[in-house]
């Protein structure tokens, strides 16, 4: 927007460098030709003078529009016209020109820092994309209603941020940013319509929070998918075991021990010692008709080995006396 406070001052210049350097040349080359005749000399004096004012008129009289450009007139300061695209003429020193640029514009709300509904301080910013409306009615009002309508169009920005901002819960701020917008631009076109002013876009730069609650949200974060990973482990074992169930049904009673196998085979993967304990010797791992030859090769080895020489103390003892008592049960 260029105000135009002096009558005839800078009308020519709205259309850019080039149309006011050529209106200028212009209007010297008509000075020159009124003042001065062929080979130099001069002519009447009055005819010169005359001549030299009504170009001087002629250069005040023109106001020169571009595509995206209005002029609204002012007559003695009173609002008379509105004036579209291309070369238009106004009456010198009587009236002069404010333009306005009714172009999309961008304007930054600044971070406004507010308390949520959950008690939680949280600094949000956002950007304003606005314009002014095309119509001659709006055109006027963006100039006859308000003194400066991008400040106005920021300080409304900032208040009505902060007053949805406070409505809402943390969570729902993080999580519903495109609602949150559409409600500032809807409230924010409504507030501004008075002054023909019409909000484009609005949208949601940034949320900050602060850092211990940052910490603590990540925390919870990794709680969480932790949870979802030990719950979709435990889907795949129960799936797992329907089908070892099935399994150990064409196979027997042996069909078991293809669980512990796997369980094996995971666990040497790792890198790890492993321990075999041969499942005989585990209650209920030997056949219902007698002990196995796993079983068997045991005792003999603990009849054999002297395990108090060992010095294990009361845990040898108590692993001789299980195995004789096992072999007791199977006789």
């Amino acid at each position: 927007m260029r105000d135009m406070d002096k009558p005839g001052q800078g009308d020519i210049g709205s259309s850019g460098a080039g149309t006011g350097s050529g209106a200028v040349e212009l209007v010297m080359t008509a000075v020159l030709l009124a003042v001065l005749g062929g080979g130099g000399a001069l002519v009447n004096p009055i005819i010169g003078v005359v001549g030299g004012s009504v170009a001087i008129l002629f250069y005040f009289s023109i106001v020169i529009n571009q595509e995206y450009e209005r002029a609204v007139v002012f007559r003695l300061g009173s609002f008379d016209r509105v004036l579209g695209p291309g070369l238009n003429l106004k009456i010198p020193f009587l009236e002069w020109v404010q333009v306005i640029d009714y172009r999309v514009k961008t304007v930054n709300v600044t971070p406004q820092k507010v308390l949520t509904a959950d008690n939680v301080t949280t600094t949000v910013d956002a950007i304003v994309f606005y314009k002014v409306r095309e119509d001659s009615e709006e055109i006027r009002k963006s100039v006859l209603e308000v003194e400066d309508y991008e400040k106005v169009t920021v300080n409304y920005g900032q208040t009505m941020l902060r007053a949805i901002i406070g409505e809402r819960e943390l969570d729902e701020i993080l999580h519903n940013r495109d609602e949150i917008a559409d409600n500032l631009r809807d409230r924010l076109d409504q507030a501004t319509n008075d002054f023909g002013i019409h909000i484009r876009d609005v949208e949601i730069q940034d949320v900050s929070i602060p850092e211990s609650l940052e910490r603590a949200m990540a925390s919870e974060a990794e709680a969480e998918r932790d949870r979802r990973a030990r719950v979709t482990h435990a889907r795949g074992e129960l799936q797992a075991s329907a089908r070892i169930r099935a399994a150990a049904d064409v196979l027997g009673s042996g069909g078991y021990k293809l669980r512990t196998l796997e369980t094996v085979d995971n666990v040497a993967k790792e890198n790890s010692t492993i321990v075999t304990i041969p499942a005989e010797m585990m209650p209920g791992g030997g056949d219902d008709e007698g002990g196995s030859p796993v079983q068997g090769l045991v005792d003999k080895v603990t009849e054999d080995v002297d395990l108090s020489d060992l010095d294990i103390g009361e845990a040898a003892d108590k692993l001789a006396g299980d195995s004789q008592d096992q072999e007791d049960t199977q006789n």
